[in-house]
């Protein structure tokens, strides 16, 4: 069997989003396709924090710094439809060929208060939106913080969603009609692996090492990374990985081509 790899890039922020153009230049460098996600609904509000405060549960937390304290507070107060305001680079993802899928509405109601929002009601809204600013359907969907359900299975099916990379495996598998593509290479509580070791203190080699290894061991490669971290962070320890990726000769695919 062929190797094969996928990369997930998960966009829940305006800043996650502005790192995306250096990103997009590393993968046409390389060659890779990738899928991205994204919330639909931009920022949560004031209402939004107040009202799911819980912690997350299907995850790991960030332990690592990445707003200051001035982007927290200007986010209160002024929170971005970050998606309308960065919708040439959104097109651009989709004009070179990468894919472009749904995240939810926003980030945090999804994460924290799945059992209290109107679930079919937020889907059907980013699924609108995104019709109207790229004028196609998505395809995909990947839930905030893995955070999902039956109910979420049957409302995606509803709403033709064909694919998803929300449960842990080694292999694609099947739930009904629509398609399961898991995260192979993940840190603690499914968190990003480059992220997860960061945490931890691991130096880039060790974390390079430590993926080579995984690399080499499993038959579908697949770990997914955060336009807000990995993208602004940690784009000299990721062409790292994408030259050992493409020395391997593994074959690339994004979550809608399986």
């Amino acid at each position: 069997m062929v190797k094969t790899f996928t990369l997930r890039v998960d966009l829940e922020s305006d800043k996650g989003i502005k790192a995306v153009p250096r990103l997009l230049n590393l993968l046409k460098k390389y060659n890779i396709k990738a899928s991205f996600y994204i919330p639909m609904g931009g920022e949560s509000n004031i209402l939004d924090l107040l009202s799911y405060r819980g912690r997350l549960k299907s995850a790991g937390e960030r332990k690592i710094k990445v707003f200051s304290l001035l982007d927290k507070i200007r986010m209160i107060l002024f929170p971005r439809d970050f998606v309308k305001s960065n919708k040439k680079i959104l097109k651009r993802i989709l004009k070179e060929e990468h894919e472009l899928g749904l995240h939810g509405w926003k980030h945090r109601e999804w994460t924290r208060g799945l059992d209290k929002i109107n679930i079919e009601e937020k889907v059907r809204k980013a699924k609108i939106k995104y019709i109207k600013l790229f004028c196609e359907e998505p395809l995909s969907f990947a839930s905030p913080g893995f955070n999902t359900n039956n109910r979420v299975l049957e409302i995606l099916k509803k709403y033709e969603i064909k694919f998803i990379s929300d449960f842990q495996g080694e292999k694609p598998k099947k739930y009904g009609k629509i398609r399961n593509i898991p995260i192979t290479i993940l840190g603690e509580n499914k968190m990003p692996i480059i992220e997860y070791f960061v945490g931890e203190g691991k130096k880039d080699e060790e974390i390079l090492e430590h993926i080579k290894k995984q690399i080499k061991e499993k038959e579908l490669v697949s770990f997914y990374i955060h336009g807000l971290f990995e993208a602004r962070f940690k784009i000299e320890l990721l062409e790292k990985i994408f030259s050992f990726i493409k020395n391997k000769k593994l074959k690339n695919k994004r979550i809608i081509d399986y």
